[in-house]
């Protein structure tokens, strides 16, 4: 009787581990990227008095790519792509101004809610573009506790020291999120709930960093 639970065992250990195996993607070569310090990410919006920007002064990236991808784009497509999250420290939102970032932070539940996150669902290849590759993204963002799909267009290229450059712009509406959008004097000045999130975000592998 042991003999059999013992073969059992192997057996689901095994269709495990293959079940596993192929859910990754064909290349063997994969590296974790290293999100290098050029990049940026910044949110801008509007109110009824002037325009807005806050900028991510931190924040963390896991992409996770075959090591070719940083010698040439030539063989790029989406099903390589192992891994794609980012997560944004609301702590680490900057607007210029004190009394604006607490008032974002009180507006983003920080105190409950500490992070921004984006999840990587799926990425295709949908041509050439002026600056590289053209490609739609999907995914999951969670903002002040509340999980929504979305659907973004972004460029990947490669430059001239092997740097992978990602470049984009998420539209965001901040009701989707259960976020009312700030207002200042009495409701006078208010804000508008629709902002656009813009990154730029540059990857090196380990050990070839370039000199960006």
């Amino acid at each position: 009787m042991n003999c059999i639970k013992y073969s059992i065992l192997v057996l689901m250990t095994l269709l495990v581990h293959l079940t596993a195996r192929g859910q990754e993607p064909e290349s063997q070569d994969l590296i974790s990227a290293t999100l290098l310090e050029n990049s940026s990410m910044t949110i801008i919006g509007s109110s009824t008095l002037h325009d807005w920007e806050v900028e991510a002064t931190d924040f963390s990236v896991q992409f996770r790519v075959p090591g070719r991808w940083f010698d040439s784009d030539e063989d790029w497509v989406g099903k390589d792509i192992a891994a794609l999250n980012v997560i944004v420290p609301v702590d680490r939102l900057d607007g210029g101004k004190n009394k604006m970032n607490r008032d974002l932070r009180e507006a983003l539940r920080f105190e409950e809610h500490p992070e921004i996150q984006f999840i990587w669902d799926n990425i295709s290849f949908t041509g050439d573009s002026d600056i590289g590759k053209s490609t739609d993204v999907t995914g999951r963002v969670t903002i002040a506790g509340e999980e929504r799909e979305v659907q973004f267009d972004a460029n990947l290229s490669i430059n001239e020291w092997s740097q992978i450059v990602a470049t984009g712009r998420v539209s965001l509406n901040m009701r989707d999120y259960n976020i009312d959008p700030p207002t200042v004097l009495f409701g006078v000045i208010r804000t508008d709930e629709e902002v656009d999130l813009l990154f730029e975000l540059f990857f090196g592998a380990k050990g070839n960093m370039g000199e960006n």
